[in-house]
């Protein structure tokens, strides 16, 4: 039989604890808390310090000078770590085409032995290696040896051997590679010629820049280009701070740029000539100013 409420019940019902009691909420037990409470809400760095013997916290704002010495002495040791292992790369790098380099000298300086003849791929293998300039000037020789073995210089190596020699700044002797033909046996395509006279420009070398140029109808596979006398523009205007000269070169291989007909895609000079027409018109030489004017607009 079910209880029923009694007058009993309902006052010992009133004597008990809600079921939903609030929770006691904590509070922060001193100012240094509250101020570490607040700091870590803060979408900053901050550097948590404890001191010796005070058993105290200090806070570090991002920029107190401890802290910002702290960050400059990580990176500090970061860039000693980094400049570290770029050396040891650059060591490991040298040995191994010095390595590379004196095996290849050896096996071909004697054409006569056919019982030592390297892999055909042994030289553009070497040539992966290069990233120095006192590394690129040793080139000659072993490509002059390598030819006189009979092993023959593919095109693919012969852009490489160009491409290293610039990067290296050595286009004197990605010229000296180009300029004897049976010594070295190069095939260069016409970026190639482009690279060695961009890179004599920046050495400074105008006049072997210009005799690169005249080598382009020596070899089959290239012909001028309107990018060569772009950038034979551009290395006299850069050289002719020192001396006069380089602007009448300029104007006289934009003379050559309209004459030739076999110079492929012309245009592509045409505003390294208005740069020569600017320069030109600043010193006063409107003549031969108006006469490239011309000239690039018949491109």
């Amino acid at each position: 039989m079910a209880l029923r409420p009694t007058a009993r019940v309902f006052s010992l019902l009133k004597k008990q604890a809600p079921l939903r009691a609030q929770l006691p909420v904590p509070r922060i037990a001193n100012a240094i808390t509250q101020q570490c409470a607040f700091h870590a809400l803060r979408p900053t760095s901050v550097l948590l310090k404890a001191k010796k013997g005070k058993g105290t916290v200090e806070l570090l704002d991002e920029d107190d000078p401890e802290l910002l010495e702290a960050e400059h002495q990580k990176e500090a040791e970061e860039a000693l770590l980094k400049s570290q292992q770029k050396q040891n790369k650059t060591s490991s790098e040298n040995v191994t085409f010095n390595s590379l380099y004196e095996a290849l000298v050896a096996e071909t300086k004697d054409p006569k032995d056919l019982h030592q003849m390297p892999k055909q791929s042994r030289l553009n293998n070497l040539v992966h290696h290069i990233d120095a300039a006192d590394q690129a000037e040793k080139l000659p020789t072993l490509v002059e040896q390598w030819r006189n073995k009979r092993l023959p210089v593919t095109p693919f190596t012969s852009s490489k051997l160009i491409e290293a020699c610039c990067k290296t700044g050595r286009g004197d002797v990605a010229y000296t590679l180009l300029g004897e033909r049976q010594r070295y046996g190069l095939l260069p395509t016409q970026d190639d010629f482009e690279k060695t006279i961009a890179a004599l420009s920046k050495q400074g070398e105008m006049d072997k820049a210009f005799i690169t140029l005249a080598m382009v109808p020596l070899y089959d596979r290239s012909q001028p280009t309107g990018k060569m006398y772009a950038l034979l523009v551009d290395g006299c205007l850069a050289a002719e701070a020192d001396d006069g000269k380089p602007l009448e070169d300029a104007v006289s291989a934009a003379e050559d740029l309209v004459s030739l007909n076999e110079i492929q895609n012309k245009a592509d000079a045409k505003a390294s000539l208005d740069k020569l027409v600017s320069v030109l018109t600043e010193k006063g030489e409107s003549e031969k100013a108006d006469k490239v004017k011309q000239l690039a607009s018949s491109l």
